[in-house]
């Protein structure tokens, strides 16, 4: 996988598997790097993965400052070896979804999960607005997650 663009990100994730690994910690919820990569790197020995979702909400993505998530996912890159998309997860409010998603950029992810705005129920205004600033803070391909307290109306778009 050589830097894909968003169109070919999106078409290699509807050929096959996707997967969204937990992210290792220690006692002292430190992040365990070389266990999360064992664990990635046995979720891609299928050969049918065609999505590593790294620091979403599986992931543990929630409990990660933008310094942690970019961590996790730069681990994940390197766990994939090319093999598949990287995708990482970004979330709470806007400027720290585009935080996130700056940093697991640079941190090698081939795009983005981008999670609904933390406790609160936004318009669909604020839903579009939250969507494109972080759209335009990455040329990565962005994956609206669609769930509970923030779901567009694709008629927003």
């Amino acid at each position: 996988m050589t830097n894909p663009s968003p169109q070919e990100t999106a078409k290699i994730l509807t050929k096959g598997l996707l997967s969204f690994p937990v992210t290792h910690f220690d006692a002292d919820l430190q992040f365990q790097e070389e266990p999360f990569r064992e664990h990635c790197d046995w979720l891609l020995s299928s050969g049918r993965l065609t999505g590593l979702f790294a620091a979403g909400g599986t992931g543990e993505g929630f409990s990660l400052t933008p310094a942690e998530a970019a961590q996790v996912t730069a681990a994940a890159v390197a766990a994939a070896k090319g093999r598949t998309p990287v995708l990482a997860g970004a979330g709470y409010g806007t400027a720290i979804a585009v935080e996130m998603a700056r940093a697991t950029e640079k941190a090698g992810a081939d795009g983005i999960l981008l999670m609904p705005p933390y406790l609160m129920k936004p318009s669909q205004e604020g839903m579009v607005a939250h969507i494109d600033a972080v759209c335009k803070a990455t040329g990565k391909a962005v994956i609206v997650y669609n769930r509970d307290n923030g779901v567009i109306d694709e008629n927003s778009l």
